[in-house]
């Protein structure tokens, strides 16, 4: 399977270089730079939808492990292999990522791909600034064909790169040398390498965006499951509607059997009473006539206190409240002239009262009062 159409970007070796890009479109090189103008070169706002993005790393930064478990499940040879390749890695372990080819062949050793996680960082956050949001990050000598014998040599991104059945670093290297020793080295085409470049937008060797640097698939819009969706959400509505109609109901006939029971037991005493909202005000009318009542007390005290602060001169001595539930009093001035101001302050307010006179062992006048609403 072949991806119709990619971009494929090159990361440089050094701060100072450039990117190398190519578009691809049908498995062919259409258009091909240096820089990160591509859009502009390719004439595009955006890249089309569908359009694989394939980045590749320096070589220098990113270093290859072939490590076989022979024996092993496929998977856990896989986990096995990246714990070795972080094993045997100078930097610590919790610095590193270790990215593993899809291998299922047990015979066939596993290829890791190491590099620092602040590098994988940088290079994702690089591409994001640049609008590009990578499908594939595949090592630089993972681009060059894998050889029958002896290596291959190729240049990706602008590096000279060799690379064996097991093995796969940058030609300078010192230990390329060694490595090679007598082997055939077979030199490739840059032709060659864009095949071998283009192939891998549709199946990578390894693809680094593994783990916590996996490319995070957006989900398309399921109608149908969208359309469940609003349905349940309609039937929880409805259901929690339904239980608020079922407890108003029940509240509502809780409330006029206590209704019912209220006016029952006030009958007893206010015979055809029918409202209950006329009960409590009935009651309390029937109840100030015979003298009680939660008002006969407190309202006339109430009454007093309000008359008695239009003079100053006048004084509280006694407050009681006599067998009958009226209000009793004895107020105290030395001229009678005040205590008639509390007395007509409380006929005004609509008490009626009763007073008798005296006078005190220490020549001021008393009124002893009586208060009724």
């Amino acid at each position: 399977m072949t991806a119709r159409e990619g971009l494929i970007v090159t990361l440089p070796e050094t701060a100072e270089g450039q990117p190398l890009w190519m578009r691809v479109i049908d498995g062919t090189v259409v258009q091909g730079g240096s820089g990160t103008h591509w859009l502009d070169a390719c004439g595009l706002s955006s890249l089309p939808d569908g359009c694989s993005v394939m980045l590749v790393p320096p070589a220098g930064l990113t270093t290859l492990h072939w490590i076989s478990n022979d024996g092993m499940p496929a998977r856990q040879g896989r986990a096995a292999a990246r714990l070795a390749a972080l094993s045997d890695s100078i930097d610590p372990p919790e610095t590193l990522i270790a990215a593993a080819n899809e291998n299922d062949d047990p015979a066939r050793p596993h290829i890791v791909a190491v590099a620092a996680r602040a590098d994988m960082q940088h290079w994702l956050l690089w591409a994001q600034h640049n609008g590009l949001d990578p499908d594939f990050v595949v090592p630089a000598g993972l681009i060059l064909p894998e050889p029958d014998e002896g290596y291959v040599m190729g240049t990706v991104g602008g590096t000279s790169l060799l690379r064996g059945r097991e093995a796969a670093l940058p030609a300078d290297e010192p230990m390329a040398e060694l490595l090679v020793a007598d082997a055939p080295v077979a030199v490739l085409s840059p032709e060659t390498v864009s095949r071998a470049a283009i192939a891998m937008l549709a199946d990578p060797a390894l693809n680094m965006r593994q783990g916590d640097f996996a490319k995070r698939a957006r989900r398309p819009l399921d109608r149908q499951q969208l359309t469940r969706i609003a349905i349940w959400i309609g039937f929880i509505a409805l259901v929690s509607l339904l239980l608020s109609l079922i407890a108003i109901i029940r509240y509502n006939a809780a409330a006029s059997s206590l209704d019912r029971d209220s006016i029952a037991l006030a009958s007893t005493v206010l015979p055809g009473v029918t409202d209950p909202e006329r009960l409590e005000p009935d009651l309390d009318a029937r109840l100030a006539d015979r003298g009680a009542g939660a008002y006969t007390f407190s309202g006339p005290v109430a009454g007093l206190f309000t008359a008695m602060q239009r003079t100053e001169n006048v004084s509280l001595t006694k407050l009681g409240r006599s067998a009958d539930g009226m209000l009793t009093a004895t107020l105290a001035s030395a001229q009678a002239a005040d205590i008639n101001v509390v007395l007509l302050a409380l006929q005004d307010a609509g008490f009626t009262i009763t007073a008798t006179s005296s006078q005190g062992t220490d020549g001021r006048v008393l009124a002893d009062i009586t208060v009724k609403p």
